[in-house]
């Protein structure tokens, strides 16, 4: 059976029903299949909707503090447990890579860790579920955090991790975080992936790490828009391409696209998901040397900053294909490598080569190589496997009267005896030889 990864993709405070959450995860489906995509309902039914007519509260009339502390992270921590125990035990996944945004990167950083909330509820003093009493911890492959926020990165990857956490496997983890330059959000500004970068490089679960910070970003610029659709008829800057440009190259109008935000959306996307690809797969691990180890590439293994990929647009493909071309030099084979008995035989010379230098002949080739070369040198002078009786022994006959068989016959073996026409004794009718 094929192998099928499964993805915990935990969504920002609008939910996982909200249309970016959705697009997300069709992206990620569509791009790392075959695989099973989760969105847990991380609210319940109650995610963060924000009244228009009252700034700062919600349909409800609490404040955004009053909503999340209806939302205990005890509840929500045992809740991405069991979606995680639902992927493994419903749909038979042979991994989990855990992918968040915003408030579902940290809880998704949290998980990564195995770290579970405190035994009791601080503000209520009723017992909760713990990692050992309600679901298995999630055990991720991959993690991918963007632009997290409430998390307590010292409790999860510093020296003095929580007692709680129940991961501690040497190198079982690949954590993968990316973050915006003007994001202010507390846990997701560059100063908090710093931090994070310096945290994880001191862990030993991590066999991999990739914190970037894209420059000119805000925070939410990888998801948010993402499943709000251009009308076919609009242009962007004046740019009727653009949604001629999403469409056709798998962008299906949605925002945000290459053509708008130079893009880094679609870049954070790509490495997100070919991290998950690269860490998630069980049976066919990908090869090669981690991010973290590349000192060939210092910007993509120690530079916070993302690189600027502009430049790479700005290539002119074709000038540097004719360069190459231009520059390009053969080199002659070393035909002086290939066995001896192909030389100064009828075949070899028939072909316009130049006369080579005899090979070291082996002290005792083996019989079965003999043959296997005897069969590639037959095949010069025209046979093939589709050649019936007659046709092969009309190519033998008309080799063997030009005598394109002789150098062939005189060389089977040191110890084999020589084979001479008389010997094949042809009257029209070849003998039981059987070449």
């Amino acid at each position: 059976a094929s192998e099928v990864q499964g993805v915990l993709l935990l969504s920002d405070v609008r939910g996982c029903f909200h249309a970016d959450t959705q697009a997300l995860a069709d992206k990620v489906a569509f791009e790392c299949q075959p695989v099973v995509v989760m969105a847990p309902d991380l609210f319940r039914g109650m995610p963060w909707e924000e009244d228009v007519n009252r700034p700062g509260l919600n349909s409800q009339g609490n404040s955004y503090e009053d909503w999340r502390a209806t939302h205990s992270d005890e509840r929500v921590n045992a809740d991405i447990r069991a979606a995680a125990a639902v992927l493994r035990n419903q749909y038979g996944v042979s991994s989990i890579a855990v992918f968040g945004q915003c408030y579902g990167g940290g809880r998704a950083l949290e998980a990564a860790a195995g770290w579970t909330p405190s035994s009791k509820d601080a503000s209520s003093g009723a017992e909760v579920l713990t990692s050992d009493q309600g679901p298995p911890p999630v055990d991720p492959a991959a993690c991918i955090a963007w632009y997290p926020t409430r998390y307590d990165a010292n409790a999860l990857f510093g020296v003095e991790r929580s007692a709680s956490s129940s991961s501690d496997v040497p190198e079982s983890l690949a954590v993968m975080a990316v973050f915006a330059e003007n994001d202010d959000i507390p846990g997701a500004t560059p100063s908090d992936a710093a931090k994070l970068k310096g945290l994880l490089e001191q862990d030993d679960r991590i066999k991999d790490l990739m914190v970037k910070v894209f420059p000119g970003q805000k925070h939410g610029f990888a998801h948010v828009g993402l499943g709000r659709r251009l009308d076919e008829h609009d242009s962007v800057d004046g740019n009727s391409d653009t949604s001629f440009v999403d469409e056709e190259f798998g962008g299906g109008g949605m925002q945000p696209s290459l053509a708008v935000d130079g893009g880094d959306a679609e870049v954070a996307s790509l490495l997100s998901t070919a991290w998950m690809e690269t860490y998630a797969r069980q049976f066919l691990p990908t090869a090669g040397s981690a991010v973290k180890d590349d000192k060939d590439s210092l910007a993509w293994s120690e530079d916070l900053e993302m690189p600027d990929l502009e430049e790479a647009n700005k290539r002119d493909i074709r000038k540097e294909l004719e360069d190459a071309v231009k520059s390009h030099k053969d080199v002659q084979p070393d035909l002086s490598r290939m066995p001896s008995y192909q030389y100064d035989n009828e075949v070899f010379e028939s072909e316009g080569m130049d006369p080579l230098p005899k090979a070291e002949e082996p002290t005792m080739p083996m019989w079965d190589e003999k043959l296997l070369e005897i069969s590639q040198d037959l095949k010069r002078i025209g046979l093939s496997e589709e050649d019936d009786d007659e046709a092969y022994l009309a190519k033998i006959k008309d080799a063997y009267d030009k005598g394109n068989l002789e150098s062939w016959m005189s060389q089977v073996g040191p110890d084999t005896p020589e084979v001479t026409r008389s010997d094949l004794d042809y009257d029209g009718e070849w003998n039981d030889y059987g070449i």
